[in-house]
């Protein structure tokens, strides 16, 4: 993240420009050797002029001065050659990085992206799936093997063959689709048979998810490939998003099948004395199997769609806050479920930076970049040269992992293998970019994973590439920079002339305040004990205590036996006008006051105990400001000696034509 930084003026540079000057040759100024076009001065004088300490607008001739002053500033800076200090190199490309980032991926691609998001996030889908595994790197073959048993296993389906939850338990490598043998006498653990539930968008991976959410319900789809394997997927419903909802319930289990049309019965039972009047609290506190929520009412934490077993979820759909469900069976047993509350999927603009911050972490965050990169590849002429390519991967063998291998031993495969533009980027360069990468041994699917490393390697150098061309590609690109480059000379230099060496300089300090000691001043003052009132009750007490002209000790050790401390001393000194709450008072030694609150009440007694006429300050006692001060005059002195080493010419027809710009 970019930090704070002094720009031009003490203002904040604002990434955007407008009104960039259409003839971007034309020199306004120079200043010594160096020139300036009306396009740079014009730019920063359109972001920042209506920025004023009064709320008032800079005219263009006040902000052409300030202008002129900055930049003779930034000429002795680079003529010191702060500008090629490695600190300075170091912290400029900090920024420069910063910067660049908007302009390497295409931002509407990513906004269409957040916008398709938010849409899937108003849907709940219920989906099955078979998965059949296979390796990221998995070799074509093995690919095709794979996709080929998984499009005969949805043929089938289709066929009447196997219903899609039978398909699943028979080939589905999902093991939760099947029955597991929970081992020591316990239950089988039932399978879901495919079953994934309720979700929502971020909730799978990224291809799943688009697959899913591009099906209509009762569809089956081709076989879709993610990191895990090939998916068949059976989308089987599809319900606006509930979002998050607190609900009740109470829950009658049958663990066995010989106990389900016992357990059927009881919680038709118990659903009948609801309707007959009794409280729904009264029967899940005497009833409820689930003990765990039953002390609460049954009350359940809040949850999402996928946090809570489909028949639930599709039950809560249909309700509104405040409905008792009839029997709802899941694959615990029987549920009552009372709806209780919901937070349902805000406002586009109220979740915009939530999606983009999750976005961040998911696949389709390299959607704009890939765009980008393809938008690279077709404006600076993209070749690649397979043959050479494939030369190249042949070089790297089971040798190339061997710890013995050296680069350079490749150093002769000199053959460009892809260009951008007018650079070549030749086999050896792959190569070495390999070797770097590699690992101790060779990755399984070694022609796959090759194949993903070019692509990288790739991609990375259209960045590259882009990255370099900024500020010959894009005008305001290189504007913002020079304004970076030039506002952090200014700031070194700043502190090295004016703001450090005011604050060092304490001899220089002392002659500045003496010859200027007339303008630090104090007005009028008061010595003022203010007895703060914790109860008010002792209002009485403290004013007449002040009648009889007790001092502040002997006031607080009338109280000091009560251990609610009931008055509080604070002993202020203030100057006339800094408290308008105290002005209103007559000012007068001895005299006390009382300080009403909003209620009509006193909340302090405010007892005079001194005046003091007005009188000139101290160094100590306005330190702060001498200073400040004093950084104003050494700046002044410094410009004035600028102006005299490095000539200022401004051309005046330039000048004309921006002042008519101006008026437009």
């Amino acid at each position: 993240m970019i930090k704070k930084w002094f720009s031009l003026f003490g203002l904040i540079i604002v990434f955007s420009l407008s009104g960039i000057a259409q003839d971007s040759s034309s020199v306004l100024l120079t200043v010594g050797d160096e020139k300036v076009d009306a396009e740079e001065f014009w730019s920063i004088y359109k972001k920042n002029s209506n920025i004023n300490l009064q709320g008032e607008k800079t005219s263009l001739k006040e902000y052409l001065e300030l202008y002129i002053n900055f930049k003779l500033k930034v000429k002795e800076a680079k003529d010191a050659k702060m500008d090629t200090a490695t600190p300075f190199l170091k912290e400029l490309e900090g920024y420069r990085q910063q910067l660049a980032k908007p302009y390497l991926v295409i931002e509407e691609v990513n906004d269409e992206t957040v916008r398709q998001l938010y849409d899937r996030m108003l849907i709940n889908v219920r989906a099955s799936h078979i998965l059949f595994r296979l390796a990221e790197n998995a070799s074509p073959a093995d690919t095709l093997a794979v996709f080929q048993k998984a499009f005969q296993t949805r043929q089938a389906i289709l066929d009447g063959t196997y219903s899609f939850a039978d398909a699943a338990v028979k080939f589905s490598e999902d093991p939760s689709a099947r029955d597991t043998n929970m081992g020591n006498g316990r239950p089988m653990r039932k399978g879901n048979q495919g079953d994934l539930g309720y979700f929502g968008v971020f909730d799978m991976v990224f291809p799943f998810e688009e697959a899913v959410f591009n099906l209509q319900k009762g569809e089956i789809s081709m076989p879709v490939r993610t990191r895990f394997g090939y998916h068949l997927i059976f989308l089987t419903d599809k319900i606006p998003a509930i979002g998050q909802v607190r609900a009740a319930h109470i829950f009658i289990k049958n663990s066995s099948s010989s106990e389900a049309d016992s357990a059927k019965m009881w919680i038709d039972t118990l659903y009948a004395q609801i309707q007959n009047g009794k409280t729904f609290e009264e029967i899940v506190r005497q009833h409820s199997d689930d003990k765990g929520s039953s002390k609460k009412g049954g009350e359940l934490p809040w949850f999402g769609a996928n946090r809570m077993v489909p028949e639930f979820i599709a039950a809560i759909s249909k309700m509104k806050v405040g409905d008792i469900s009839a029997p709802v069976k899941t694959s615990f047993g029987w549920h009552i479920i009372k709806f209780l509350d919901q937070k349902p999927v805000e406002d586009f603009e109220k979740v915009k930076e939530e999606i983009k911050e999750k976005l961040k972490r998911d696949v389709r965050s390299h959607k704009g970049e890939l765009a980008k990169i393809a938008q690279i590849k077709n404006e600076e002429h993209f070749l690649e040269f397979p043959e050479n390519l494939h030369e190249a991967f042949s070089a790297v063998n089971a040798n190339f992992y061997s710890s013995k291998f050296v680069i350079e031993s490749l150093s002769n495969y000199t053959k460009p293998i892809f260009s951008i533009h007018d650079r070549e980027y030749s086999q050896y360069d792959f190569l070495m970019h390999l070797d770097k990468q590699k690992e101790s041994v060779m990755p399984d699917n070694f022609p796959v994973f090759l194949e993903k490393r070019y692509q990288e390697y790739v991609n990375q150098n259209c960045l590259n590439y882009e990255e370099e061309h900024l500020e010959e590609k894009y005008s305001e690109f290189r504007l913002i920079m020079n304004e970076y480059r030039e506002g952090i000379l200014l700031f070194d230099l700043m502190d090295k002339k004016v703001w450090s060496a005011a604050s060092k300089d304490t001899l220089g300090l002392e002659q500045f305040f003496a010859k200027n000691q007339n303008k630090y001043k104090w007005k009028k003052r008061a010595q003022l004990s203010v007895f703060h009132l914790n109860d008010k009750s002792y209002s009485d007490s403290v004013q007449d205590l002040l009648f009889l002209g007790k001092t502040d000790e002997e006031i607080l050790n009338e109280f000091s036996g009560d251990s609610l401390n009931p008055v509080r001393l604070e002993n202020i000194t203030i100057e006339k006008g800094d408290k308008p709450e105290y002005d209103a008072f007559k000012w007068k030694k001895s005299a006390f006051y009382s300080l009403m609150d909003e209620n009509g009440e006193v909340e302090a007694i405010i007892a005079f105990r001194d005046i003091l006429k007005p009188t000139l300050k101290k160094l100590s006692e306005t330190r702060g400001m001498a200073i400040a001060n004093y950084q104003t005059h050494l700046e002044k002195e410094w410009i004035a000696e600028l102006k005299k080493r490095y000539q200022v010419k401004v051309d005046k027809h330039v000048l004309r034509t921006l002042k008519e710009r101006d008026k437009e």
